[in-house]
């Protein structure tokens, strides 16, 4: 039993990754609409965290509760990447400095901390419930039929 979760682990590993890579994937993407109205929109965490976990479900294929929290952890990371861009960019507009500039100065610490200063109660009520939708989304519905290779 040891050896056969052993031999799963670089695969779980790869699907964390994986699951991370999208979750910037999406957070990169929510933040063209955020710009073109010139401000944050939390409510767009319910597609995105769609999104995430048919992403999870369909092509990382991790079941159940792991798949399910990788689903949500990716919506929230999205969320947080989206709230630090939609901070470098004000920074960046308000200071007449170029995007990759402002990210530049003001460092991650700092835009770690503007994004959390931008978030108000409803918005994070928002982020936890696309969190629940992308764990429930990536929650196998039926038994699934064996893989035949």
């Amino acid at each position: 039993m040891p050896a056969e979760r052993l031999r799963r682990l670089p695969g779980l590993l790869f699907g964390a990754f994986c699951a991370a890579a999208f979750g910037f994937a999406a957070g990169a993407v929510w933040m063209v609409p955020s710009m073109m109205f010139g401000r944050a929109l939390p409510a767009l965490v319910l597609p995105a965290g769609w999104v995430l976990g048919i992403v999870v479900r369909r092509w990382l294929r991790i079941d159940r509760v792991l798949g399910s929290a990788l689903a949500a952890l990716a919506t929230l990371l999205a969320a947080g990447y989206t709230a630090c861009l939609v901070a470098a960019a004000t920074i960046s507009g308000m200071m007449g400095l170029g995007f990759g500039q402002a990210i530049h100065d003001a460092g991650a610490p700092m835009l770690l901390e503007l994004a959390r200063l931008a978030q108000g109660p409803w918005d994070l009520v928002l982020y936890v419930a696309g969190a629940l939708l992308a764990a429930l989304v990536a929650w196998p519905i039926g038994r699934r039929p064996p893989d035949r290779h």
